[in-house]
């Protein structure tokens, strides 16, 4: 299967209303493939909003956002949620699985990136002696590096990370900005932190919230 192009996207007055609480009003901004992009604000800020709808698991409630392609053909929301990843404290994986199965489970429905072995990364990570373990028993900072070993390691048109390191140790940190840099420039990255450094590398474009 051809590798995933990385999309653009164009947001035009986007906002986002939970009822009367209004997460998100009037967001301008456009995304060039490839771009690493950090989205920058505090708690309350609708960072988490802003990256689920980025990610296509949750639709705008008032203007548009649209991504397109690098062959300029735009993409459907329906489809974007089956070609980008996400990993962010909304996110979750099967309970009852084990880290082994999981991945199992994840390779029936999508690639990986040309290159990237899944164990090599969960060694790095000090999973190994818990690949049978379910996912329901691990640390938070476990869980954490199985979350994103998925949504770095999978070929996507848009990665979306919502404040990736929140868990992680300092170990689990730097574990993290290793395959960050890996993965860096093969898709259009967005990064949601509470101004963390750690979260990302260096952007190419900051939006604050």
């Amino acid at each position: 299967m051809n590798p995933i192009s990385s999309f653009s996207i164009t947001a035009h007055k986007l906002g986002h209303r939970f009822g009367k609480h209004i997460a998100l009003s009037n967001l301008e901004f456009h995304v060039t493939p490839n771009e690493h992009v950090v989205i920058r604000g505090n708690n309350g800020s609708g960072k988490s909003t802003l990256a689920r709808i980025l990610a296509g698991h949750l639709s705008c409630t008032d203007g548009l956002v649209t991504w397109t392609d690098l062959n300029s053909m735009a993409v459907s929301e329906d489809d974007v949620s089956l070609t980008t990843m996400f990993s962010g404290p909304s996110s979750t994986l099967h309970p009852a699985l084990t880290i082994r199965e999981i991945l199992s489970f994840h390779e029936t429905f999508r690639n990986w990136w040309p290159g990237f072995e899944p164990f090599v990364w969960l060694k790095q990570g000090g999973l190994m002696n818990s690949l049978d373990t379910p996912f329901a028993q691990l640390s938070s900072g476990m869980k954490q590096r199985v979350e994103l070993t998925l949504a770095l390691g999978t070929d996507c048109g848009l990665l979306v990370l919502d404040e990736p390191c929140a868990n992680l140790d300092a170990h689990g940190i730097a574990w993290y900005r290793e395959q960050l840099e890996w993965v860096n420039e093969k898709t259009t990255l967005c990064i949601c932190s509470n101004d963390r450094a750690e979260d990302h590398l260096e952007p190419s474009q900051v939006i604050t919230l």
